[in-house]
């Protein structure tokens, strides 16, 4: 029985493995004691939409990895929080840890 051949040439992947994400311009939502009481304010008014903006602003700003380490957890969570084409469903669990680095 022959062998097979193969090709040498490696496949181009289907999907990107570099996703660009914009980076805001906004530099007021790198201060953590603004964001928490921005925060704290939509939640208590009950404006979600403001609530997940500032969030999402917020997250774009910081660094995915040293927030990661910090409230152990994954940025694929994190990712998935500001990916546009995601629905926005953070667990309380989640809002916990990064309202307690916020706090930091």
């Amino acid at each position: 029985m022959a062998k097979t051949k193969t090709s040498k040439r490696q496949n181009e992947s289907a999907r990107p493995s570099f996703v660009r994400h914009p980076f805001p311009s906004n530099p007021d939502l790198a201060d953590k004691k603004l964001v928490r009481e921005i925060l704290t304010e939509a939640l208590l008014a009950n404006d979600l939409e403001v609530f997940q903006d500032v969030l999402v602003g917020y997250l774009r700003t910081s660094s995915k990895l040293t927030l990661s380490r910090n409230t152990r957890i994954g940025r694929t969570t994190l990712y998935d929080l500001i990916n546009p084409e995601k629905p926005f469903n953070p667990t309380l669990e989640t809002l916990g840890k990064i309202f307690a680095e916020l706090a930091a």
